[in-house]
């Protein structure tokens, strides 16, 4: 019986997250291409902006789009859609806390990569 409770004492805190809000805090500074950490007093916490690289059929295809990104060091993940039953995978990248950030990210991912982007607003 103590060996259950040690179990489930120490899996609960190998697994457990702290939620912070640092995940919104990217900017592009104005004259970089590089992303910078920004205070969180700056974030407006209404909305964030995630930028939409593609949509695919099924995950394979999304995967092979997440692996092209992840060599180019954009750490993309896949959202799936459920609204589209033709294009199910969505291959998405960031959090932004400024439109104009994603957009400027954006930009550079068509520029260097060829996919075709757009920003998707999310509200909190």
């Amino acid at each position: 019986m103590m060996r259950l409770i040690l179990i489930l004492v120490f899996s609960s805190t190998l697994f457990s997250q702290v939620q912070t809000q640092s995940w919104l805090d990217y900017i592009i500074e104005e004259n970089k291409e590089e992303i910078s950490e920004t205070s969180s007093e700056n974030i407006d916490n209404e909305f964030y902006y995630t930028i939409q690289i593609a949509v695919k059929k099924t995950f394979d295809e999304a995967m092979e789009v997440v692996n092209a990104l992840n060599a180019s060091n954009i750490d993309a993940f896949i959202q799936k859609n459920d609204a589209n039953s033709e294009y199910k995978y969505r291959v998405r990248y960031g959090n932004f806390s400024k439109r104009d950030d994603a957009a400027k990210l954006a930009e550079n991912i068509k520029l260097e990569l060829g996919y075709n982007c757009w920003i998707d607003k999310t509200e909190l």
